[in-house]
């Protein structure tokens, strides 16, 4: 279910820039329904939905996946957070996900780190 404050900033923005619900919908590439399920906080939206919305509208998407509550903090034992925004997103979702499935993704990644370390860094290539 979205986020009270979520539907809050979409109807704000929306009536600040005389934007229909529908054009919204439109504009941003997606169905009049979806948008509508998201106001009556009958749907959860997606990071797909969220990025289409933020785009149109021209703020960034991690202040989207912010309010729409998909950013929980994430804190280590050591204190140290996740900087990156979708990083954080993927990991909480990993997270929740079976541990054969966590260990696979474990498997899949820490050769790609390895990598990037020894080569230096990823902007390099």
């Amino acid at each position: 279910m979205a986020t009270r404050e979520l539907v809050e900033f979409i109807r704000q923005t929306c009536s600040d820039r005389g934007l229909s619900i529908r054009g919204l919908s439109v504009n941003a590439g997606l169905s009049p329904g979806t948008i509508n399920n998201i106001l009556n906080r009958q749907y959860q939206p997606t990071i797909f939905v969220l990025n289409q919305i933020a785009d149109y509208l021209g703020v960034k998407r991690q202040y989207l996946w912010q309010i729409a509550g998909l950013l929980k903090d994430m804190n280590f034992s050591d204190g140290e957070k996740l900087s990156d925004p979708l990083l954080k997103y993927c990991f909480l979702q990993a997270d929740n996900l079976p541990e054969p499935a966590k260990n696979l993704i474990v498997k899949i990644i820490k050769p790609i780190i390895e990598h990037f370390r020894a080569k230096g860094t990823a902007a390099e290539e």
